[in-house]
């Protein structure tokens, strides 16, 4: 019981940010589900037993030279535990942007913890996001006055490549848009599989690949690894040749227990001829006519 009452005291701590954050951010700052912020609220006045989800929103910060958008997901035990951030924008490129996600992760790491952070990240970010915003201006001159070092990375872009990535779990509807929008916008097929255990499939051009999981690994997660790789394709082939999937889904095969149905995501991969994968993410053998696992 005393834990319940943990989790109620450092939710009602979020809620008292959120609610001084919307005053000074009042256009800026957009909570992603208000119903689960309903849900939260009641959790706190103990008209419902059940722990809520993370609490989740975004904050647009205007620079001198740019606009970030800080995605903000709370643990239930934050301020207690470090919250998980995650900076995006359309002035970084993907090298800055990662850069930028390090030293903001650094940054909050040196923070003390039990005390709220957002209204400071938010500062160190408006006093910092200038400067990857500035290297990435430089990063676009260097490109065009290296035609010879892009023709060999257009060279090497031609690799195809399929990554496997296993994640303890996929829940933040945050994470689940962003992996989305990224794999969309990198030219990357495959899927994601939501949920508890969480899988992400990604295939397309190797450096584009690794890119992704670069980006995705940095959001910070309970666990989450490449499992296994798939390439050695011949270069020069046309990428599409060797891609299962025409684009990329999101799939959830939920059971009543709220685990995964492992049977029926083995039939999903049965249909893209891909049912090799099943036994390197879960080390277990599986037959098409299993449909529990």
């Amino acid at each position: 019981m005393p834990k319940t009452i943990d989790v109620k005291e450092n939710l009602m701590t979020q809620i008292l940010e959120l609610e001084s954050l919307q005053s000074v951010y009042p256009t800026e700052l957009s909570v992603s589900d208000h119903g689960n912020l309903a849900d939260i609220n009641d959790f706190i006045s103990g008209s419902s037993p059940e722990l809520p989800q993370r609490l989740e929103y975004e904050v647009e910060i205007t620079t001198l030279k740019g606009v970030i958008e800080l995605l903000i997901n709370l643990p239930s035990n934050y301020p207690c535990e470090y919250p998980e951030v995650y900076c995006r924008s359309s002035s970084l490129d993907r090298s800055e942007q990662k850069n930028l996600n390090d030293a903001l992760l650094s940054f909050i790491q040196s923070q003390e913890k039990g005390e709220v952070l957002i209204y400071s990240i938010i500062s160190w970010i408006q006093d910092n996001a200038d400067i990857y915003i500035d290297n990435t201006s430089q990063n676009e001159k260097n490109k065009k006055e290296s035609v010879d070092s892009t023709s060999d990375c257009e060279e090497k872009n031609k690799d195809f490549t399929r990554y496997w990535i296993y994640s303890h779990h996929i829940y933040s509807k945050i994470k689940r848009k962003d992996i989305i929008d990224l794999a969309k916008s990198s030219n990357l097929t495959g899927f994601s599989f939501v949920g508890k255990p969480g899988i992400i499939c990604v295939e397309g051009a190797c450096d584009d690949c690794e890119y992704f999981w670069q980006q995705i690994k940095s959001m910070n997660w309970h666990r989450i690894l490449v499992k296994f790789k798939e390439k050695d394709f011949d270069i020069g082939d046309d990428l599409n040749v060797h891609r299962k999937f025409s684009d990329f889904q999101e799939v959830c095969f939920p059971t009543p227990e709220g685990n995964n149905d492992k049977g029926q995501l083995f039939k999903y991969l049965c249909d893209h001829k891909l049912e090799h994968a099943f036994k390197e993410l879960f080390g277990i053998e599986a037959k098409s006519s299993q449909s529990n696992l």
